[in-house]
């Protein structure tokens, strides 16, 4: 076939309309001109590997807990106020006012340590004093042990967590004012 080079394009032309070739090969099929050295530019994008959103993750309800307790032990109002549920968030005002009532609760009270006792997932709870239903809430009894002046104080107390995306949030509202 080297002596009847039109011979050659016509067989590469004709099995060309009846197979497919793989991608990776493509270049041994076609004929260009060498390639200039100043520049080789590929019409083919990079290999890379496909992008795949992360793994959803599911954050148990003590640890979700435990996170916002140790928020608070740092002082991080900010990032805190991001874990409260949106009926929380209302009831603050704003993330400033949140933030700005909690360094003045930090300054009288020092939260030390929390811990999780039990926790159960109960399919429907009414909080009375706001007169509210939620579904799926998560029942925690916490453990707070917190320093005031000289005394140090364990306080036990019952918190519940609404389902959100990306986990939990928190029914933490604000201590009511005393008239």
């Amino acid at each position: 076939m080297r002596r009847h080079p039109w011979l050659d394009r016509v067989l590469d032309w004709l099995a060309g309309h009846f197979t497919t070739w793989p991608a990776d090969e493509f270049a041994r099929f076609t004929r260009s001109a060498p390639p200039e050295a100043s520049a080789l530019i590929s019409a083919l994008p990079p290999e890379a590997p496909p992008l795949r959103p992360p793994d959803a993750t599911s954050i148990a309800p003590g640890t979700f807990e435990l996170r916002f307790a140790k928020l608070h032990q740092e002082q991080e109002f900010e990032d805190m106020w991001d874990m409260l549920a949106e009926d929380a968030q209302r009831s603050w005002g704003s993330r400033q006012e949140f933030v700005e009532r909690m360094r003045q609760q930090a300054a009288e009270f020092e939260l030390l340590e929390a811990q999780v006792g039990d926790s159960e997932i109960v399919p429907e709870w009414t909080d009375r004093h706001r007169n509210r239903t939620y579904r799926n809430v998560a029942r925690l009894d916490v453990s707070y042990r917190i320093r005031h002046g000289w005394r140090d104080v364990t306080m036990r107390r019952q918190v519940h967590l609404v389902p959100a995306a990306g986990g939990w949030r928190t029914l933490f509202y604000p201590a009511e004012e005393a008239s």
